[in-house]
């Protein structure tokens, strides 16, 4: 028999768990919710080892333990914005001077979504900063085989990570068997002319035609700011964002353009290749993001456009809609 040259008997083994073991171990623990005991049972490990091997997990980064404050949801300020404005649901995010309040919302819509997604649904996508938000903190495989559409077209080497064929892949990369139609096409074309060719070809005519019967639509809520992605990306030109302002327009869904008062404004129609009006009410389903006082008048007049069922934002913009929304109010 072999001594370890200490005269004390054969050397302890050199090889540890394997990472397929750690990994295993890790699962059943962290996220199966079984004991220490129990594991040690179901694997004839001893306890002292499956909890070496836990720790190890954690060390060789195989785990992260994340501490979190607790998001906070206001939930009679989502009531009764829910009520004002004949919304299925409000999510209000409540106010923390310790957090973020744009992440809050992403997440809160991100949670939103996870919690409605079943088995084979088709969805309609936009684009924006808040949507990709929200895409990027929802979880994977909270449904499978999703039917992903493009709400509108964006294509571009600007704004990298906000668009729509961005968050659309990325969504199906997260649900096994998801698939995308990809409208290839930019949002708004130079004429009128231009965008009854481009509605002929048949790739994007197809694309297009896949807005109608989907069950849940993603749209962030944007401005007409200088700095808002549709101008600062160059989708739209200034000539063109003139154009909306003298119209009274203050924001848009999916590039379609509306007033305070929650009027379509129509004078880009004619060139945008996006989800049309009469299309985006029926929808069963619309979820709008948007978070910052500076948002007011544009989730203001989206509210009144009937389109919105659902709104996800933060407490203070949730108290400025409303008040702005008051009868006799006009600032």
């Amino acid at each position: 028999m072999k001594v370890d040259g200490t005269g004390n008997g054969p050397p302890r083994s050199t090889v540890g768990p394997t990472v397929d073991l750690l990994m295993d171990l890790a699962s059943r623990f962290y996220l199966k919710g079984q004991t220490q005991i129990e594991i040690a049972r179901s694997t004839g490990l001893d306890p002292s080892s499956v909890s070496r091997y836990l720790r190890r997990a954690r060390d060789e980064g195989i785990v992260h333990v994340q501490i979190q404050r607790p998001r906070s949801l206001h939930e009679d300020l989502a009531r009764e914005l829910a009520a004002a404005f004949g919304l299925k649901r409000a999510v209000v995010v409540a106010e923390d001077i310790e957090g973020d309040t744009y992440a809050g919302v992403a997440r809160a819509a991100a949670d939103y979504v996870n919690s409605q997604l079943a088995n084979g649904m088709r969805l309609g996508v936009s684009w924006g900063r808040m949507l990709s938000a929200a895409i990027h903190a929802m979880p994977s495989g909270s449904g499978t085989e999703l039917d992903i559409s493009l709400l509108h077209g964006g294509v571009g080497s600007t704004g990298a990570g906000l668009q729509g064929h961005e968050l659309a892949r990325y969504l199906a990369s997260l649900h096994p068997g998801s698939s995308v139609q990809y409208l290839h096409a930019p949002v708004l074309v130079d004429s009128p002319d231009i965008k009854d060719a481009m509605v002929r070809d048949g790739s994007i005519k197809a694309a297009l035609d896949t807005v109608t019967g989907i069950e849940i639509a993603l749209v962030g809520i944007g401005t007409l700011d200088e700095s808002a992605p549709l101008i600062r990306y160059g989708h739209i030109t200034l000539r063109d964002r003139s154009a909306l302002l003298a119209a009274g327009a203050v924001g848009d869904m999916a590039t379609r353009f509306f007033t305070r008062e929650g009027a379509p404004v129509h004078v880009l129609d004619d060139r945008l290749l996006a989800i049309e009006w009469e299309q985006l009410q029926r929808v069963p389903v619309v979820v709008a993001m948007a978070s910052g006082l500076h948002k007011r008048d544009a989730i203001l007049g989206a509210l009144r456009t009937g389109c919105v069922d659902v709104l996800v934002t933060d407490e203070g913009t949730a108290h400025e809609v409303l008040a702005a929304g008051s009868p006799g109010r006009t600032d």
